[in-house]
């Protein structure tokens, strides 16, 4: 999960798509390797003896050790394992000072991941990163990492403008399969089926002029309304009241919910494959 800039949306699409396949019965792994800005654990409750998963990456902590299973918090069918960055201050101040050697034993440490979650009693079938903002060496690592890179837009000019220069500099370079999802689309705007295809068609052509490249596809884009505005507000206060908030998994508990019933369709086509 890659983005232009913070505040698009894409830490509640990761987590919204692993709960999701979790409460499908598959067994998932979601890893906050957006060490500038953690937010993962905003989601979820995370053990004080779990470690963080800085110190896997950087401290050579046992990988066992830096993930927590989570499917009990859910009661999800599927079990979910979730790697915490950590948000102190002092662990975000030394990942903006990584240098180019620190990166290269971060980027050798996530490579180990996947094969290490292939076997008990992990067997997980899915892998999700959440990564930083921006082009960083976590967004480098995490193209590299993985199979899929999906890029959150927002319709703004300084969005569409920076997404696509961000893409068009990374895919020279490298070559995963990257796919754009637009977020945050007021649910008014896209009640018509003409408006719709006239936006699909702009956005198609705005990046295609730009990138060039036929690994990118425009897979389409997640409404939003004044409900989930309220609500993701009102959990806002409680955290400035010091009161227990945790962001809402929209896929667990509202199902029917816009942002959840066309996430769901989406996921099929993040992955490439037909997710039951």
């Amino acid at each position: 999960m890659l983005s232009h800039k913070g505040g698009v949306g894409k830490t509640s699409i990761a987590a919204n798509i692993a709960v999701h396949l979790a409460k499908e019965g598959h067994n998932v792994c979601l890893l906050d390797t957006d060490f500038h800005g953690p937010s993962i654990i905003t989601f979820f409750k995370k053990n004080s003896s779990t470690k963080w998963l800085n110190d896997y990456l950087l401290h050579d902590e046992p990988l066992d050790n830096c993930l927590e299973e989570i499917s009990s918090q859910l009661e999800t069918s599927g079990k979910l394992f979730v790697g915490f960055a950590d948000p102190s201050a002092s662990a975000i101040e030394t990942n903006i000072r990584i240098n180019e050697k620190m990166s290269f034993i971060m980027l050798k440490n996530l490579m180990k991941v996947g094969k290490h979650l292939e076997h008990p009693p992990y067997e997980v079938s899915y892998l999700i990163l959440d990564s930083s903002p921006g082009t960083t060496y976590g967004t480098v690592n995490a193209m590299i990492t993985t199979q899929t890179s999906l890029f959150i837009v927002k319709l703004s000019n300084a969005d569409l403008l920076g997404t696509s220069q961000m893409i068009t500099g990374l895919n020279k370079q490298l070559k995963s399969r990257s796919l754009i999802l637009a977020n945050l689309i007021p649910k008014s705007v896209i009640k018509d089926p003409a408006i719709i295809s006239q936006i699909q068609s702009l956005i198609e052509e705005k990046f295609t002029q730009d990138i060039q490249d036929k690994y990118v596809d425009f897979i389409g884009w997640i409404p939003i309304d004044e409900s989930l505005i309220q609500t993701e507000f009102l959990e806002a206060v409680k955290t400035l009241q010091n009161k227990d908030s945790s962001r809402l998994i929209y896929t667990l508990i509202q199902p029917d919910h816009p942002f959840s019933t066309t996430l769901v369709k989406l996921i099929p086509i993040i992955f490439g494959e037909n997710v039951q």
